[in-house]
């Protein structure tokens, strides 16, 4: 098997790895950079001074008792890097990897020094952790096959010390083995939170004792699930940050034990015996989760209640977390209200959309403030449909974390995006992953969460997107190294696979490009020609605003066309707006045919009769999906092109 370039195999989407062989992995990742050049690190570290030669790898590691868990965690990596045994202690010549503690650092700062023996100072575990990763992708193999680290310095720490990921576990489910990936990933790219979105309408993923009617069956979790993976994740540095949503996504609550919590949002909102539930199910959260300083309540789109009830809701149950010692996040949710009836100022907002309480109102009146703004950090996998929204990974990349904006051009931050100073007050980000399913979620989260991560710890230090992908490659390969995918395991996306050809569709495996949006991975515009039209889960969504998504399909050669099929993956009466052309060299189109409302009638397909052009290119100009949630999305999922 060829091994490939690191260009070549990000090109190829090289994140779906699990077929090379681990002598490939090994010599992509470890081959020893050229002469004087400095070694690679994702993000780049705050401070990185090199010396000549290189340091060899001692097979133990040697740790304080309260850097144990970190001091495992890396010993499993390690071993799953070079194929070697790693031990604790120190080894036959005093050599070892030594953690070492020290009391002057700032929680997630750290040192390396390789100069001589091998030392990664830290004065936390969460310090530690991110020692670890960075000296993880010091590692290369020498000419004589020995591993070895350069000789050097670093010193680093965060902008940012809120930096999160968000999953969505009230939609669909996310399995054990799925967010140890998940928090594996975060471990590598020095992401800090792990979100879990627990309760929704659809899902409750919390094992409730109090409340065991609450659990969904297929929610596949059990309270030892949940411990195990708050040690898991407390040995790589992420520290999860569980959310009961209340009042509104409420429904399991209400629906098992409206006894308790009632049936409506209202009474979930008001009644003393739901308010004695919430706190109840909090504080079993808070004994498994007990290293988060952390916990989110939710509060947002509670539909039909008096937003004094929710502010007066918020309040309490953030004077209960408060008495465990927790903080309170929230969503931006009712507006902050006034006098007793004010939101308190101790309560974080995650501020998502900007139109009940914007940012530069949260500021000013004294709140702190996490940024969740949909452009660039949400990535929907739409209950139950597929790539709803994801801005590309470059975006995430060039984040501007004082801005807020929004994908939907009908909403104000749209078009005029909102920004802050920034100040204490601004605490970082969170990258969600709304309703997804869990074959999608590294697929589509792992690149763009590295993305925003590495800004959120750098921002002056990273400075060049082609250079980020080159590092960024690295991790996903370490990912695959550390915790190889079982075979069969989805890899998210649609395969590479094409349906077979409808007879004399020409247009079947041609090549597609599109104005905006190509970067996505694993959900590109190819998908419109490869034959495949019953896919309810299978469409373009990329974005039609400001200016209309030009598709533009090219045939190899000059024919003479009957007609164009266009498919949608239509919802209801939804129906996608665009105008189809033609062109015999790309330059000047004449139109062929244009839709309305109306124009699809029952089926998810508008023929459009072409009466015997002749053309090469085939261009689909579409301003979106009208009647549709978000109609600033393409819903178009195939292309079909008959001549004679």
């Amino acid at each position: 098997m060829k091994a490939l370039t690191l260009n070549e195999l990000f090109n190829n989407n090289s994140m779906n790895l699990k077929f090379y062989p681990k002598l490939i992995l090994t010599a992509l990742l470890f081959t020893p950079p050229l002469a004087h050049a400095a070694p690679e690190v994702l993000p780049t570290p705050r401070e990185m001074k090199t010396s000549p030669g290189a340091t060899p790898l001692p097979t133990t590691i040697s740790s304080p008792e309260s850097f144990a868990p970190q001091a495992e965690a890396l010993q499993q990596a390690l071993g799953k890097i070079t194929g070697q045994s790693f031990a604790s202690g120190t080894g036959k010549n005093g050599s070892s990897i030594q953690f070492v503690q020290g009391g002057q650092l700032d929680e997630e700062e750290y040192l390396i020094d390789t100069r001589q023996d091998i030392k990664l100072s830290a004065s936390s575990p969460t310090g530690i952790a991110r020692a670890s990763v960075s000296f993880l992708q010091l590692l290369e193999k020498s000419p004589d096959s020995t591993w070895q680290v350069p000789k050097l310095t670093i010193k680093d720490s965060p902008d940012y010390n809120f930096r999160a990921f968000l999953v969505d576990m009230g939609r669909n489910p996310h399995s054990p083995e799925t967010l140890r990936r998940i928090i594996d990933s975060m471990w590598l790219a020095k992401t800090r939170y792990l979100h879990l979105h627990l309760t929704d309408d659809q899902l409750f993923s919390f094992p409730s004792t109090a409340y065991p009617e609450l659990l969904s069956k297929n929610a596949g979790w059990t309270l030892a699930d949940w411990h195990e993976l708050e040690a898991y994740s407390q040995a790589r540095g992420v520290t999860i940050i569980p959310e009961l949503e209340a009042p509104g996504h409420s429904g399991i609550l209400r629906g098992k034990y409206p006894e308790v919590f009632g049936k409506t949002p209202t009474d979930l909102a008001s009644l003393d015996s739901a308010y004695e539930g919430l706190t109840t199910i909090l504080k079993e959260m808070m004994d498994v989760f007990r290293a988060t300083p952390f916990i989110h309540i939710g509060c947002d789109e509670a539909y039909g209640v008096d937003e004094t009830l929710q502010r007066d809701l918020v309040n309490r149950l953030h004077a209960f977390l408060k008495e465990n010692g927790r903080q309170t996040i929230v969503w931006e949710g009712p507006r902050l209200g006034k006098g007793k009836n004010k939101v308190n100022e101790e309560v974080i907002h995650m501020n998502w959309r900007c139109i009940e309480m914007p940012a530069p109102q949260m500021i000013k009146e004294g709140y702190r403030v996490i940024n969740a703004t949909w452009d660039p950090l949400y990535v929907v996998d739409h209950y139950p449909r597929t790539m709803f929204t994801a801005v590309p990974s470059k975006d995430c990349y060039e984040v501007d974390f004082t801005r807020f904006k929004h994908i939907n051009h009908a909403i104000g931050t749209f078009s005029k995006p909102v920004t802050i100073k920034k100040s204490d007050q601004l605490l970082g980000f969170c990258l969600a992953w709304w309703e997804g399913r869990e074959e999608n979620v590294i697929p589509l989260c792992r690149q763009r969460l590295t993305a925003a991560t590495a800004r959120a710890w750098n921002d002056r230090g990273e400075t060049s997107f082609d250079s980020f992908l080159q590092r960024d490659q690295k991790l996903g390969l370490l990912l695959d190294t550390i915790r190889p995918r079982t075979l069969g395991e989805p890899t998210g996306g649609w395969s590479d696979r094409e349906a077979e050809p409808t007879p004399g569709n020409l247009a079947h495996g041609k090549t597609v490009t599109v104005s905006a949006g190509a970067s996505q991975p694993f959900y590109g515009p190819q998908r419109l020609t490869n034959g495949v039209t019953e896919r309810f889960d299978h469409f373009l969504g990329f974005p039609t605003k400001p200016e209309p998504l030009e598709i533009t399909i090219d045939l190899g050669k000059l024919s003479t066309l009957t007609k164009v099929d266009v498919y949608e993956a239509a919802v209801g009466k939804s129906w996608e707006h665009y105008k189809v052309e033609y062109s015999k060299n790309n330059k000047s189109y004449k139109t062929i045919g244009e839709t309305e409302k109306g124009s699809r009638g029952e089926s998810n397909m508008v023929s459009h009769p072409c009466d015997n052009v002749t053309a090469r290119y085939i261009r689909i100009s579409t301003e979106g999906c009208q009647d549709l949630t978000f109609p600033s999305f393409s819903r178009l999922c195939e292309v079909m092109v008959f001549g004679e």
